[in-house]
């Protein structure tokens, strides 16, 4: 996991030094939030230009089901319409991202991975601390159980269809 970590850091590293002029201003923003499929979660979000944002996050179910939920999302926002007033950034978005689910119940585990697109917007409550809520449609692309016992077959489902999503967060930006 620390691998993981120590990449997202270092792909955030050269995107900011790979966009030369684009940058106006570097913004880094902890996020903390609640989702349908992210469930609670925690990451970062990285302005890169005036109007995009590049954001990654690890979150779980904290126990609340009785198999180990785990969850890594990457997302991409761009946004527009008229800056907020506490921003640099314009209110509205449109977010397109990639999750990853993993479940591990007693005797079987199981992989999901997501596509999401969804449409939000940001509510600046200072010029440090946001609000953002999006909804949209999220896409099941792959499904994977691997049971335990070594003797089972995996089973795949590679079957496309999609389902809600709501997501709100709250951020603080430095």
């Amino acid at each position: 996991m620390k691998v993981k970590t120590y990449l997202s850091f270092m792909f955030l590293f050269i995107i900011s030094y790979g966009t030369f002029g684009q940058i106006i201003k570097t913004r880094l923003d902890f996020v903390g939030g609640i989702s349908a499929r992210e469930y609670l979660h925690g990451g970062i979000r990285y302005q890169y230009t005036d109007i995009t944002q590049f954001g990654v996050y690890y979150g779980g179910d904290l126990g609340v089901y009785p198999e180990i939920v785990t969850t890594w999302c990457f997302d991409h926002m761009i946004h527009f319409g008229r800056h907020g007033f506490y921003s640099n950034r314009p209110a509205w978005y449109a977010r397109q991202g990639y999750t990853h689910k993993k479940s591990i119940a007693a005797d079987r585990t199981y992989n999901f991975s997501y596509i999401n697109i969804a449409a939000g917007r940001e509510f600046g409550i200072n010029n440090w601390l946001g609000i953002n809520a999006d909804l949209g449609l999220i896409m099941q692309v792959r499904e994977r159980m691997e049971w335990k016992d070594t003797g089972l077959d995996d089973i795949y489902d590679s079957q496309w269809y999609w389902l809600a999503l709501f997501r709100i967060q709250v951020f603080v930006s430095l």
